[in-house]
Parts: C-alpha cells; structure tokens; sequence
C-alpha cells in the first residue's frame, strides 16, 4: 500500500470510529429546539466557520460536539479554547477547535481568526447578542460577519418550557443515583415549569442532579426539589388575591377547553400543550366540571 493510501485509510478510521461512539444530541421537539436541530444539521454538511450565539447553560459546547462527531473528518478530538485563558501569542487553533467567549478575546486578536484557522473547522462562541451595544462593542464585526456564515441562536431553557419534562426525565437517566427511579411527579413538573431558570440547562442539572440525592422514592417528588424553587412556586401561589383567582379560574377553563380541541380530545397531548402534568389536568378538568 501506498504511503498516500496509507494515509487515507487512517483517516478513514478515524472517523469511522468516531461515528461508531454514541453521539451527543440536542434534544427538544419545541419550535425552537427545531430551529436549533434544522441549522445543526446544515452544518454537518459544511466546513464554514459556526457562530453560537446564547447565554450560558444553553448548549453550546453540546452543539459544538455534535459537529465535531458528525463533521470532524480525521480528527479524532475537539479541541476546547476559552477566550479568557488564551491570548497573543498563545493561540492556536487545531484542525477542529471549539473557542468560548469571544467577547473576552481582544478585538485585534479576534481580527486574526480567520488566517489562525486556515483550512481546519473552527466553532465560535459568545454570551453576547452581536446587534447590542455590549456586542458592538466587544465582537469584530468582520469576524461576526465571517463567522455568521452559520450563526445559531441558542434559546434558553425558559424559552424552551415545553421539552422541560424531556430534558429533566434525560437528565434522570444519565445521572448517578443510589436507587431507582422511574420519572417526576406531576406537582414537581408543575413546580419546574414555574420556575424562570436563570442558569438554564446548567441549573436544571444541578437541580435534578440534587433531587436524585436528597429522594426517598420511586420518582422525584416537590418536596426533593431545592427550596428556592418550592419557595418561589408556594410564594406566586399566595399573591393572588380572591378576585384576581376568579380571574385566572376563567382563563384556565378557556384554554383547557382550546387545548382538548386542539389535541382533539386526547388528554396527554392537551396536557404538553398546556404545558402541565396529566395528573394536574385531570384534576382541573373534574374541578371545572369539564370532565
């Protein structure tokens, strides 16, 4: 064999093995998990610079992997370079590298990427919105330009409040636990959809991660959930006043009804829909007399 095929075999493995490894996944089937999923999907089939936009514990770095796993060619590792750790003269770029908080990289330094990168696959970062005035100010336009090629839009896990139940039920699965558990209780689903998750996919790690811990049973259960979430869900139950919850009382009839009409009777679809446990609805339908 050739050295030229030698060479190419290699390669081959390489990527070959990769793709035999499970890869990582961006899950969701809400409006903007798709549109997350559908530009993901543009991506693995280019070679252009990638621009991930979003706060932090959005993903990003998960979207980054799933490039690397499905167009990282013959590199067999993603390499991880955070802008605040990496400076002139220190920055280097591989053939595929994944690089964190632009905005903390230096605007001259930034101007260099383009050439740094060469022909290798290069994934960007930033915590920033390019169009606000902290954007504008910290991000090279030219490289915002250059590396928007193909730009995504992390949402946040507020944003995302319909796949909480999916993400939290993966979370239970992957992470270590000392007993079994089969799912989450519908009062603490209700109680997590309340909550604004300000440290997004991170946060709710740590939360299911917590409640694993501190459980007794066979699910997750409200009273395993960390108190400043019970604390807040019991505190925006209390604010309402008699009148204000005959207010909302109509209002929920009205979108229960909307949602069994939509889902065309079926409860568990009315239920995602409404964003609520099935349990929950089947109590507000027989306390409505809606049954």
């Amino acid at each position: 064999m050739q050295a030229a095929d030698l060479l190419q075999s290699i390669h081959t493995s390489i990527a070959e093995a990769r793709l035999r490894c499970t890869p990582p996944v961006y899950s969701g089937h809400c409006a903007a998990a798709r549109r997350v999923q559908a530009s993901i999907h543009r991506a693995t089939r280019s070679n252009l610079p990638v621009l991930l936009v979003g706060a932090k514990g959005t993903g990003k770095e998960t979207v980054a992997r799933i490039l690397h796993h499905f167009s990282g060619g013959e590199t067999p590792t993603m390499e991880i370079l955070d802008a605040r750790q990496h400076g002139s003269p220190t920055l280097r770029l591989g053939p595929f590298t994944y690089l964190t908080r632009l905005e903390d990289l230096a605007l001259h330094e930034q101007a260099r990427l383009p050439s740094l990168a060469g022909v290798g696959r290069l994934v960007i970062s930033t915590e920033l919105q390019p169009e606000s005035p902290a954007g504008m100010q910290r991000l090279h336009p030219q490289i915002v330009r250059w590396a928007s090629a193909i730009r995504i839009d992390m949402p946040t896990l507020a944003e995302r409040v319909e796949d909480l139940e999916l993400l939290a039920m993966d979370l239970v699965t992957r992470l270590p636990t000392r007993r079994p558990v089969g799912g989450i209780s519908d009062d603490a689903l209700d109680c997590l959809r309340s909550y604004p998750w300000p440290g997004n996919l991170d946060e709710l790690e740590d939360v299911v991660r917590q409640a694993l811990s501190d459980g007794r049973s066979e699910q997750i259960e409200l009273c395993d959930l960390p108190a400043r979430i019970r604390m807040r869900d019991t505190h925006l139950s209390r604010i309402d006043s008699p009148e204000r919850q005959l207010s909302l009382e109509e209002v929920e009839k009205q979108a229960i009804r909307r949602a069994l009409h939509y889902a065309r009777g079926n409860k568990r679809k009315a239920a995602r829909v409404l964003k609520i446990g099935k349990t929950t609805l089947y109590r507000k339908l027989e306390q409505y007399g809606l049954a």
